[in-house]
């Protein structure tokens, strides 16, 4: 009998000699450290950060038209005579889906380059939309783990940190290692789960390096944005080895 939550076998990824072992990873088998971590990635951001940034400006200007759109056409129903809170309540339901639809596949985009930045390969713009092809599982990934994580915080909080924390690296397993939707989310949580504080620490630690960048003008962002994707592409390195870049 199958079993739908195990690793998918080697024969459905490129593996090349620095990928690892996903049985190995989702066991704990790996080195982690938050420092070695954040220092290994700033080194490798020199000649990235301007694909980053580009790509991040240019996700915002899609995801404001993106946004415009849905708002022009839901607005006038929902505001009519007066304001309809079920009409608000669903132009809600609706924008939030279509936002992730149009944001996922730059994600996507955005971890090509990390990973592509890692190995030593030539990082292009282009790869901002070499993963359309992956916008389906991507988006169905971004939705049930909203969902799950939402579900989380109802129950306490605690669980919903604890899956958001835990879903940090379904994306690049989607793309690196071209695993199902909820073949990622299990083997992300799995491998997680076995250094969850860590992976916490790094969360956290990065996340306040962001936000003391935005202190003058936000001039800092153009270092630490590129530093957070690299972190935390550089840790799915050190967990699950990269496959496919």
């Amino acid at each position: 009998m199958s079993n739908n939550y195990s690793a998918p076998s080697s024969t459905l990824v490129n593996t090349q000699g620095s990928a690892g072992s996903l049985e190995a990873a989702m066991a704990g088998q790996y080195e982690f450290g938050v420092m070695d971590t954040i220092s290994a990635a700033w080194g490798k951001t020199k000649g990235i950060k301007r694909y980053i940034i580009g790509a991040g400006i240019l996700l915002y200007f899609i995801a404001g038209i993106a946004l415009g759109i849905v708002m022009a056409i839901m607005m006038p129903a929902a505001m009519g005579g007066e304001p309809d809170p079920f009409a608000m309540l669903g132009m809600q339901l609706v924008l939030q889906p279509v936002m992730l639809a149009v944001v996922m596949p730059f994600v996507g985009g955005i971890v090509v380059m990390c990973l592509k930045q890692i190995q030593g390969r030539e990082v292009v713009f282009g790869d901002l939309f070499s993963v359309f092809n992956k916008t389906l599982p991507l988006f169905l990934a971004a939705i049930l783990i909203n969902i799950l994580v939402s579900i989380g915080f109802l129950l306490l909080i605690l669980p919903g940190i604890y899956l958001g924390v835990c879903y940090l690296l379904v994306v690049p397993l989607i793309i690196d290692r071209d695993l199902g939707v909820w073949e990622a989310m299990e083997a992300s949580r799995k491998a997680i789960t076995k250094r969850w504080f860590s992976v916490f620490g790094l969360y956290l630690l990065l996340l306040l390096i962001v936000l003391v960048s935005m202190i003058p003008l936000g001039i800092g962002l153009l270092w630490t944005i590129p530093l957070m994707a690299m972190s935390f592409m550089m840790m799915y390195q050190k967990m699950f080895g990269i496959a496919s870049y």
